[in-house]
């Protein structure tokens, strides 16, 4: 965009945001639902645990939500890494781009930390 006047020509830039792909739209999306759906089963679980204690969450509605949610959620977050790792594979430049590159690796370890060490 170019603005002139009567004494002299003043040149004002003006710059176009780079419009993200779909690919980046979608990991950073569904990375961020994974984390939702992970925050809101750590909530369920806090407070089956703490008004029950271990019984609370042991064979029945929370102990399944529980698995649904981690199932569920490492399928989507691997999901999201893949069309991460494409969108920077086509030189796509966003700072939330890292989310669902580490969204999958710390729910996976996550589920196999608890594997072995909490859940017998």
């Amino acid at each position: 965009m170019t603005a002139g006047s009567n004494s002299g020509e003043t040149h004002i830039r003006v710059h176009i945001a780079h419009t993200r792909s779909g690919l980046t739209r979608w990991a950073v999306g569904l990375a961020t639902v994974v984390t939702a759906l992970v925050v809101l089963f750590s909530c369920i679980f806090a407070v089956a645990y703490a008004t029950k204690g271990s019984a609370g969450f042991s064979d029945n509605w929370v102990g399944l939500l529980g698995a649904v949610a981690l199932f569920v959620g490492i399928f989507v977050s691997l999901v999201a890494f893949l069309l991460a790792i494409a969108a920077r594979i086509k030189h796509e430049k966003w700072a939330w781009l890292w989310f669902p590159l580490i969204v999958f690796p710390a729910l996976l370890a996550f589920i196999v930390i608890g594997d072995l060490f909490w859940w017998q």
